[in-house]
């Protein structure tokens, strides 16, 4: 991971005109293409975390995720690209996300975590593809989701216990996931009664081995799981 000195910049993501987006965030206009996507859910908690890893504090700032395998449409963009809605003003709280995307394997291709050690020595730490592959075999993690299917992948926030990374956490207990699916079919009512899928990003740099006992909805031979 490479640390550089913090500039005040200006955040802009360009598209081609003729490419479109990866992902979008499920509404009543779109759920139809729950039949021809995959629908991806996870919460990531972009707030300041103080006193993180003995920094001052730490704050994720962006993740990025492509598409590796799978059918690819060339009219559509191959990354998921997450970030902070502010910079300074973020609730310390998870944000939920559910994403329509290709159907396919994706995996982590980069991240950006400001790093403050006082007021006036502020930096990131920022990790790219050359430093979440090993050639062509992602490192960093993977997740897959099916044509159809709905999926929750875990929870992503900082870990500061020993250095400021990203860290994927994940619902423990099967009464707990029962209610945030409940939950995320109340927040997003054209979700219908489609199966909600428990399948953890799969890491072994980011987070820790888990399996979800009696989850009739996840896949057992997939359940490599990871914290």
């Amino acid at each position: 991971m490479r640390v550089g000195l913090f500039f005040v910049s200006l955040l802009v993501t360009i598209v081609p005109g003729t490419t479109a987006y990866a992902y979008e965030e499920l509404t009543n206009k779109n759920a139809h293409r729950l039949d021809t996507d995959g629908l991806i859910l996870l919460e990531v908690n972009w707030g300041r975390q103080w006193g993180c890893a003995g920094l001052d504090n730490a704050q994720l700032q962006k993740m990025t995720f492509v598409r590796m395998a799978g059918p690819a449409d060339p009219g559509r963009d191959s990354r998921i690209k997450l970030k902070t809605p502010s910079r300074l003003f973020v609730d310390n709280r998870y944000q939920t996300y559910a994403l329509l995307v290709e159907p396919g394997v994706y995996a982590l291709s980069g991240f950006d975590i400001k790093v403050a050690h006082s007021t006036s020595k502020v930096g990131h730490l920022v990790a790219d593809s050359d430093d979440l592959f090993a050639g062509e075999t992602p490192t960093g993690g993977t997740f897959s989701v099916a044509q159809g299917e709905v999926v929750y992948i875990g929870n992503f926030s900082l870990d500061c216990s020993q250095e400021a990374v990203p860290w994927r956490y994940y619902i423990e207990e099967q009464e707990e996931f029962d209610r945030y699916v409940a939950w995320i079919r109340e927040k997003y009512p054209s979700l219908g009664e489609h199966p909600v899928k428990f399948r953890l990003f799969s890491t072994e740099r980011f987070g820790n081995n888990y399996s979800l006992q009696n989850n009739k909805d996840s896949d057992t031979a997939e359940q490599d799981e990871q914290r």
